[in-house]
């Protein structure tokens, strides 16, 4: 005779089955961390995603190294002595039919032109976890402006150091633990770019691997650096599971697979395949139409369902970035996030829910809500 709670898990199971065939995409936008102030902002926002037809808030919640949660591995942001930004969104966002997934900047851990007040932030405790420039300079170094010139935009730890997959894991299972969120979302979850990595250590790293210089084997420094991300995203995922198997795993990543991968060593197509991720945002903020046509088509390539196409609508109309949205809709993505409710134009929230269509109702939560069935 099967246990009670697993004849309530299937009944929930064939509910939320009939109830996604008629729910057929995500509809997210990203909140950026300076709406998260006051509950007054947040109220404002969420009354604006609901608008616009949305069913879920990809929150952000560590931006540079801090917290806008209680957190007992990270310093507190300034949010004006407002309790719990997450909680509140929490709280709001679910009766409104909107799921809430905590969006943490994985490596990218500080980028003011000033350092940490915190004594504890990371930037002061573990400075010997920052990647370095090929020039051997730490990213933890830089001025804004000479950030800029190096395409850095701040102090970014290095995937190649386990103490830092620990920090980045641990940051995540607490928000798990002790939030009841729909999901973890990850950013800034790659290499700065091809010229990051080559402090000492991270080079005696690839050493000892392969027994070789990044100078002797470059297809295998390219090998390895992917390795490094890659092996982060996994043992989130692990930890995830052991805590709570019905919390998702996305990321935000850059929108070209190709250049991802050997660029910045983001390599989400293999995420994909292996089943690390439960979805991914690929940023295709373009504003050149036939660019991201182009995107639209690359990004979906490969198990489209897993792809929340990413389009910006600070840098354009959102007529114009819509149109990519629904190419890549067309080619069978899983839903699109907007990039940020903050920077949402006045009225674009009725030109992106005419875009959503029919399927986006007053309430209702996605697709990936429905795959959070516990079994005991």
């Amino acid at each position: 005779m099967l246990h009670l709670n697993k004849l309530l898990c299937i009944f929930v199971l064939l509910i939320a089955v009939g109830l996604a065939s008629a729910e057929e995409n995500c509809r997210y936008f990203w909140v950026v961390r300076d709406g998260l102030s006051t509950p007054e902002e947040i109220d404002e926002l969420l009354i604006r995603a609901q608008a616009a037809g949305a069913n879920g808030v990809l929150v952000q919640v560590v931006g540079r190294g801090e917290a806008y949660y209680k957190s007992e591995l990270l310093p507190s942001a300034d949010f004006s002595g407002f309790e719990d930004p997450l909680q509140y969104v929490i709280q709001k966002a679910v009766p409104m039919g909107m799921e809430v997934h905590a969006w943490v900047n994985a490596y990218l851990v500080w980028s003011a032109p000033w350092e940490p007040e915190s004594p504890d932030h990371i930037y002061h405790t573990h400075p010997e976890w920052f990647t370095s420039h090929i020039n051997g300079r730490s990213s933890r170094s830089y001025t804004q402006e000479q950030a800029e010139a190096v395409g850095l935009v701040g102090a970014t730890l290095s995937p190649a150091f386990p103490g830092v997959r620990r920090f980045i894991t641990d940051v995540a299972v607490e928000i798990a633990e002790n939030y009841n969120i729909h999901g973890i979302h990850l950013d800034y979850i790659r290499y700065p770019n091809s010229s990051f990595g080559y402090s000492p250590e991270e080079l005696e790293l690839f050493k000892i691997a392969t027994g070789f210089t990044p100078e002797e084997e470059p297809e295998q420094w390219g090998i390895w650096r992917q390795q490094q991300v890659t092996e982060t995203v996994s043992t989130v995922r692990a930890s995830l599971r052991s805590v709570d198997p019905g919390v998702l795993l996305s990321c935000a990543v850059m929108a070209n697979p190709y250049s991802a991968a050997s660029e910045f060593s983001c390599d989400w197509q293999t995420w994909l395949t292996r089943g690390l991720v439960d979805f991914v945002c690929p940023m295709a903020y373009t504003s050149d139409p036939e660019r991201a046509l182009e995107l639209a088509a690359s990004t979906t390539s490969m198990y489209p369902e897993k792809v929340v196409y990413g389009i910006g609508v600070w840098n354009q109309t959102v007529s114009n970035a819509l149109a990519g949205a629904e190419e890549a809709l067309s080619l069978g993505a899983g839903g699109i996030c907007v990039f940020s409710l903050n920077s949402l134009p006045s009225g674009g929230e009725q030109t992106i829910r005419r875009s959503w269509g029919t399927g986006a109702p007053e309430h209702g939560v996605s697709p990936a809500y429905f795959n959070r069935v516990r079994i005991p």
